[in-house]
């Protein structure tokens, strides 16, 4: 009987991911598509683009190749539509975050913090999208889920295994296994009488961890590469990340962590009010606590911060979330209760619906129309130049033709420049100057077929576009949630 209840639940969890993949329709950040599907492409098709990160090989190739060996098998089979190449790697993803789902409820035995972390809307924003932050915290759910929390001394380390593998591929996963780990190895160590048995087998599984993915990533780079190492030398050493943006130093704490708990933010703080005046009540989640301030405080320090950076610790957060209220159940009544977790849920439905089906959808939907366009015409004529922000769109892993694709860059100063400016600041700073220099007074290109652009922008370079034929528009966001260079809508023109 229980088992065909965990066989249903599990069923159930990967069509309500399936569906997530119907549903999130938008774009989030380019890393989605430049750091994983443009990558995977290029191997499996050996053509498409790839960005400094890949050149400098500071990213690691284990979750683009997998996503390679998809590619290889819809070619062998002659089913490499555009549509199969953009949808089953989410199919994949989807499946991998309902089993991780699927194991947090084995873990925590609460459906209520199934349903929050179900419904959380970022989550749901990001759970699918082909994001090695979201690969990073499935297995991290996974992880926890094995993680013997109630003893310390205890003797299984499977949990390494799957932490191993991720600090190869995402080396800043080792800032929150750090006192996860040091606590329970230091445990064992303690009570071990065969500390050198202890001692082989961590480094057994490290070591099998570092040399598959070194071995991996050295076939797919064509030289030995530890990517972790490079990764270190160029985003802390030589601090590449600010590049990208700074923020404030408590800019985690005051913004990215409400978005990422969402209205699970009041019984969080609630919860730390409840552990600081009862802490020998709550010895686990006070521990889950010391391990997010840990984090937070790490990642503080770095100058580059996104929200999707600290999204392996939402299974921690909505964790200690409950304790404030599962304090409330004490004082009040079940029924209401279940109504202040459902109204708490329901909440994030509407946020997580917006995000996901509007809010940024149009670059996806105009690479769309550009690529029926282009299937209509000889490809091997067919010239593209999108003015956008760098990566603002997808590229060849959803166009999959072998055309000529100019975009704007934002490469860092590798060369140490003095008043380095990249080429997508050039361009917005001055579009007609560049487009001047690019393009019209330059006798050794020649106008491209199509060009994409915001309307922002192309309302700038009008006299350029006087030649062109507007063949699409679609909407992007709403103008008061526009920010930099993007706008209300993106563009497709057409040279006549």
């Amino acid at each position: 009987m229980r088992l065909s209840t965990e066989f249903g639940l599990l069923s159930f969890l990967i069509l309500w991911r399936l569906i997530n993949v119907i549903v999130v329709r938008t774009t989030h950040v380019p890393d989605e598509y430049w750091q994983s599907l443009e990558v995977a492409h290029r191997l499996a098709f050996s053509y498409g683009y790839l960005t400094w990160e890949w050149t400098t090989m500071i990213r690691s190739y284990m979750y683009p190749f997998l996503i390679s060996i998809l590619y290889r098998i819809l070619a062998i089979l002659s089913l490499d539509y555009v549509l199969l190449l953009t949808i089953l790697p989410r199919v994949f993803q989807a499946i991998l975050v309902a089993y991780a789902d699927y194991r947090f409820y084995q873990w925590t035995q609460n459906k209520w913090m199934l349903l929050s972390l179900c419904l959380n809307p970022f989550w749901y924003y990001c759970a699918t999208r082909t994001l090695i932050n979201s690969v990073e915290t499935a297995f991290t759910i996974i992880a926890l889920s094995i993680y013997p929390w109630r003893g310390s001394h205890a003797q299984n380390l499977n949990y390494l295994w799957i932490i191993g593998f991720l600090c190869m591929v995402r080396p800043t996963t080792a800032i929150m296994w750090f006192p996860l780990c040091f606590r329970h190895i230091f445990g064992i160590y303690y009570f071990q009488p065969k500390k050198k048995v202890l001692l082989g087998r961590c480094i057994l599984i490290g070591s099998t961890c570092a040399i598959i993915s070194i071995l991996v990533d050295s076939y797919c780079y064509g030289t030995f590469v530890i990517t972790p190492w490079k990764f270190f030398q160029v985003n802390v050493l030589r601090g590449v990340g600010s590049t990208y943006g700074t923020n404030h130093l408590v800019w985690y704490f005051f913004v990215a962590l409400p978005v990422l708990l969402g209205s699970h933010l009041f019984p969080f703080l609630f919860a730390c009010y409840v552990m600081y005046k009862r802490p020998n009540s709550y010895f686990q989640e006070i521990h889950m606590l010391v391990v997010i301030c840990w984090t937070l405080n790490i990642y503080t320090l770095m100058s580059h911060k996104e929200f999707r950076f600290i999204l392996p610790l939402l299974p921690l957060l909505i964790y200690t979330s409950f304790a404030g209220l599962n304090r409330l159940l004490i004082n009040i009544n079940a029924n209401v209760f279940k109504i202040i977790v459902a109204v708490l849920m329901c909440s994030n439905i509407i946020v997580g619906l917006f995000i996901s089906m509007i809010h940024q959808c149009g670059t996806l939907t105009i690479m769309e129309n550009l690529r029926k366009e282009i299937t209509r015409t000889n490809t091997s004529l067919t010239d593209t130049l999108i003015l956008t922000p760098c990566h603002s769109t997808p590229l060849y892993s959803h166009l999959h033709v072998n055309i000529s694709i100019r975009f704007l860059t934002c490469e860092p100063n590798f060369s140490n420049t003095k008043n380095y400016i990249d080429e997508a600041d050039q361009f917005f700073a001055n579009a007609t100057i560049w487009l001047r220099d690019n393009y019209i007074n330059n006798a050794k290109v020649t106008l491209p077929t199509y060009v994409i652009a915001f309307d922002k922008v192309a309302s700038e370079i009008s006299e350029f576009l006087r030649t062109y034929k507007l063949i699409a528009k679609e909407f992007y966001t709403f103008r008061s949630l526009t920010a930099g260079n993007y706008a209300e809508n993106i563009l497709l023109y057409k040279h006549v």
